[in-house]
C-alpha cells in the first residue's frame, strides 16, 4: 500500500513540477511518512520517477487495450472517431495522469531521455498495429481513399497530439464543440469520396 501511495503522491509533484522541481519531502509529506522511509521502495528519486513513468504508462495501455475490445465490428469511421473521442475523454478523467505525461516527454529529465523513448515506442507499437488495420480495413472496404498507412497513422497521431494540447486553453463545451469540427475535417481528409 505505501508503496503505491508513494507512486500516487510522486505522479501529482511530477505532473505539478517536473522532475527538477518536484521533492521527495513533498512527496513523502503528502503519503504521510518520512523521506527517508521512500528510500524502502524507491533508492534513489530517479528510480521513484520511472516507477511513476511506468505506472502512467501501464495505466494507459491498460485503457487503449479496453478501447480496442469494445469497439470492433463497427463501421471504420465510427470506430477511429470513437478512438479519438474515448482517448480525449481519458484525458479529461485523469488530469494527473496526463500532466505528468505531457510534462515528462515535453520537458524530459536528462536521465529519462533513452527510457522515454522506449516507452513511447512501446505504447506506439501496440496502438499503431491496431490504428494500422482499421485504416487497410478501411481502404480495403472503400471507406478511405488509397494512400500510405503509415502516413494515416502519421496524421492519426498528430491529430491526437494536437487534441491533446487543445483541450487545455478551452473549457469543456467549447472543446467537444472543437473536437467535433475537428473530426469532421480530419475524416473529409481521408475518406473515400
Amino acid at each position: 500500500m505505501t508503496a503505491n501511495a508513494i507512486l500516487q503522491a510522486a505522479i501529482a509533484q511530477f505532473a505539478e513540477k517536473g522532475f527538477e522541481g518536484a521533492s521527495l519531502a513533498g512527496i513523502a509529506q503528502a503519503v504521510g511518512i518520512k523521506k527517508q522511509s521512500i528510500a524502502t521502495y524507491f533508492p534513489k528519486k530517479e528510480d521513484l520517477f520511472l516507477a511513476a513513468f511506468q505506472e502512467m504508462a501501464r495505466h494507459y495501455i491498460e485503457f487503449l487495450d479496453q478501447l480496442f475490445k469494445g469497439i470492433p465490428g463497427t463501421p471504420v469511421e465510427a470506430r477511429l472517431r470513437g478512438i479519438v473521442y474515448r482517448t480525449y475523454y481519458y484525458r479529461v478523467e485523469h488530469p494527473l495522469l496526463t500532466s505528468f505525461y505531457k510534462r515528462s516527454v515535453q520537458f524530459p529529465a536528462p536521465f529519462f531521455q533513452e527510457m522515454l523513448e522506449q516507452q513511447i515506442s512501446m505504447m506506439e507499437k501496440q496502438s499503431s498495429a491496431f490504428y494500422r488495420a482499421i485504416f487497410e480495413e478501411g481502404m480495403n472496404t472503400g471507406q478511405i481513399r488509397w494512400q500510405h498507412t503509415e502516413s494515416l497513422l502519421s496524421a492519426y497521431y498528430c491529430l491526437q497530439d494536437g487534441i491533446s494540447m487543445q483541450m487545455f486553453f478551452y473549457n469543456h463545451e467549447e472543446f467537444e464543440r472543437r473536437l467535433k469540427d475537428i473530426w469532421e475535417i480530419f475524416w473529409a481528409g481521408i475518406k473515400q469520396t
